[in-house]
């Protein structure tokens, strides 16, 4: 969010009015317009107003009629909409953390039963363990359900962790010369929940191997029952200098029917946007500079724009991104309507729906930047293994303090459906892979190479947009660059 910028005006936000501007999307400009030094919850209220009053003054948006070729007969526009929302799995409109200690206890204490629910249903190859009392068990093997507080290396090369479940903390040790244990070892992270194999001894834990979460290796999945289709988009940065307008019109005119392949765009009945909508303002130092646009409003009009040009039949699906108008730590709440002036289904990032009987899971991919610091085989190149980290983990985050996370009640960035699609953004690279029945889409982006992007020598794929096929269970990516 943009609390740090406000402090650099000297202004300070009451607690209440915290919850109150992620809510409705208050941003930076709105509350310095306020000209006042401490803001509370019943000073926002006029902005509200003035906001009515506003929209008031604008005529009702509508679905603009969109001229299709005459040779155009997109069959999407027999069939409705199949969408169930996760609704228990979205933050938006639940959230309700101070930030005390109590609220960070109970979201670690959260992600650890719900986990650890996940690993009691591995085979019980010891006798399961509490570590109250793990030193009774000397010299008897075991298994641990922990999560990992510390990772250091010992003087002999050794892997060293320090864990605690509900009942306390002990170590445990991976040697080196346990080959299987060891590699998967070098692949932990802080604040994960694992699985333990090992032998009890005075001071520690011996591992002999070790397990995460996982996805099961086969699932039964029902089958889509209409020969539709969904395109999968993130990272647009409407009001960027770099946004990519020409291709981006290019894409438009094929969802229309005006370019090859009219039968697969035909199909097209849903289109999901994983965040990064805009560019938005203030999020980075001197961004102005980089902007056509330095009205955040402005921004979202442009997309509202995009949404009325496309074939009325298609279902836009969006989640937020570090560039939109929410807060900026995860879970991210869905936009809400006075920004998203369009008749759009806002979700939070992340969040879990059925579509065409496949169960997505629609994240922006914040926490890609931590995962690819902390783990050597990771990169911006394959944003894809990412995600096969994060679905082994069933966490899309459990790295606390990497990027910001909200300690809610319940810890939402838990994978708690086995999702048949994970659609995700954020690294502006296109990336596919399968993993384990899973189908992980990133779906590049329309904004050409950033100054930041060629310093860190990062290399985007724009304009490459992936299409899935739900009854022929097929990804095809269309480049709009040609």
């Amino acid at each position: 969010m943009f609390m740090e910028g406000l402090k650099k005006h000297g202004i300070r936000i009451a607690l209440d009015a915290e919850e109150f501007i992620t809510q409705h999307s208050i941003t930076e400009s709105e509350i310095i317009s306020i000209n006042k030094k401490f803001i509370s919850k019943e000073d926002l209220g006029p902005i509200l107003k003035k906001r009515e009053e506003e929209k008031d003054l604008k005529p009702e948006p509508k679905k603009a009629e969109v001229s299709l070729p005459a040779d155009f007969k997109p069959l999407a526009k027999e069939y409705g909409p199949e969408i169930k929302v996760r609704e228990s799995l979205d933050v938006t409109g639940k959230s309700r953390t101070e930030g005390g200690v109590s609220d960070f206890v109970n979201y670690f204490r959260n992600r650890y039963e719900r986990l650890s629910a996940l690993l009691r249903t591995y085979s019980g190859r010891y006798p399961e363990a509490d570590l109250e009392g793990i030193s009774k068990l000397v010299g008897q093997k075991v298994r641990v359900i922990v999560m990992v507080s510390e990772i250091r290396e010992t003087k002999k090369g050794n892997i060293l962790l320090q864990v605690e479940d509900l009942t306390g903390q002990f170590k445990i040790v991976i040697s080196q010369r346990d080959e299987i244990a060891f590699t998967k070892a070098k692949n932990l992270v802080n604040d994960e929940v694992i699985l333990v194999y090992g032998k009890v001894l005075p001071a520690f834990i011996v591992a002999e191997d070790l397990e995460w979460p996982d996805l099961s290796v086969t699932r039964e999945k029902k089958k889509p029952e209409r020969d539709l289709a969904a395109v999968y988009l993130s990272d647009l940065h409407f009001g960027s200098k770099q946004f990519l307008g020409g291709y981006f019109n290019r894409f438009t005119d094929w969802m229309s029917g005006r370019g090859e392949n009219q039968e697969l765009a035909g199909k097209v009945k849903y289109v999901f946007v994983a965040g990064d909508i805009v560019d938005g303002i203030g999020i980075y130092p001197n961004q102005e500079k980089d902007l056509d646009i330095v009205d955040v409003f402005k921004q979202y009009e442009l997309f509202t724009d995009f949404v009325q040009e496309l074939p009325d039949y298609v279902e836009v699906i969006v989640c937020p991104g570090n560039h939109d108008a929410v807060r900026r730590a995860e879970p991210m709440p869905a936009l809400s309507k006075e920004i998203l002036n369009c008749d759009v289904l806002s979700l939070g990032s992340p969040s879990t729906l059925c579509v065409e009987n496949s169960e997505h899971l629609l994240y922006h991919g914040t926490s890609a930047d931590g995962w690819i610091a902390t783990l050597s085989h990771l990169s911006y190149d394959k944003p894809e293994k990412v995600m096969v980290e994060c679905l082994k983990r069933r966490h899309l985050s459990p790295m606390f303090g990497g990027n910001a996370i909200v300690p809610e009640k319940m810890d939402y960035l838990v994978i708690e459906k086995e999702p048949d699609i994970v659609h995700f953004g954020h690294v502006h690279k296109n990336g596919y892979t399968r993993y384990r029945d899973s189908l992980i889409i990133n779906s590049g982006t329309f904004q050409d190479t950033t100054e930041f992007q060629q310093k860190q020598g990062h290399i985007p794929t724009p304009a490459k947009v992936p299409i899935y096929e739900f009854m022929h269970d097929k990804l095809r990516t269309l480049d709009f660059t040609r």
